[in-house]
């Protein structure tokens, strides 16, 4: 198991050799890693942060981003002046709210059929709140997500995250976007 840091993460995704092209699976992984460390979120992405996405994330995943900003926008200006909009908040690309400080890459599941190319990557991540001193123990938070990489038009991409308890990144953003639908669409 391979242990990266932030600063390790942010020289990988800015040498555009590492992620452009996705020719490898792990490739694709390591600048979905690179970038999410590197952009820590409480929030959906924004326009540019979505403009860069695209080349890790799939087309799909990009769409469901895309819908989710528009409803979040929708819903700020929907909000009463003494009302707290309906927006996304936490991380979106871990399984952890406050984000992902390090990652360490673990086993890689493949599948390949005729129509559809797969591998399943376990990711152990880490958060450190430097807020505590070391050996508290709310200082790290450790966690296990599980990547999903496609091979979409001949370039892996990112399709989903799998986080604990059956919840995901795509499923996590429709979730939202069904629900400010209800919430904030004007009668």
């Amino acid at each position: 198991m391979r242990l990266f840091s932030v600063t390790t993460l942010t020289l990988l995704l800015l040498s555009p050799s590492a992620w452009s092209t996705g020719k490898t699976p792990e490739d694709i992984r390591e600048a979905f890693y690179a970038w999410v460390l590197a952009h820590p979120s409480a929030a959906l992405p924004s326009a540019v942060e979505r403009a860069q996405l695209v080349r890790i994330l799939a087309p799909a995943t990009i769409q469901l981003l895309e819908r989710a900003a528009a409803m979040e926008s929708l819903c700020v200006k929907s909000a009463t002046a003494d009302d707290k909009p309906f927006i996304v908040e936490g991380d979106l690309f871990v399984g952890n709210y406050e984000g992902a400080s390090e990652v360490a890459y673990g086993d890689a599941s493949r599948t390949v059929t005729s129509e559809n190319a797969q591998v399943m990557f376990t990711s152990d991540l880490l958060y450190i709140d430097t807020r505590f001193a070391k050996a508290h123990r709310h200082r790290t938070v450790a966690w296990r997500d599980r990547l999903d990489v496609r091979l979409l038009n001949g370039h892996w991409q990112v399709h989903d995250v799998q986080f604990s308890e059956n919840h995901s990144l795509r499923g996590n953003v429709q979730a939202y976007v069904e629900e400010a639908t209800k919430l904030c669409a004007k009668p």
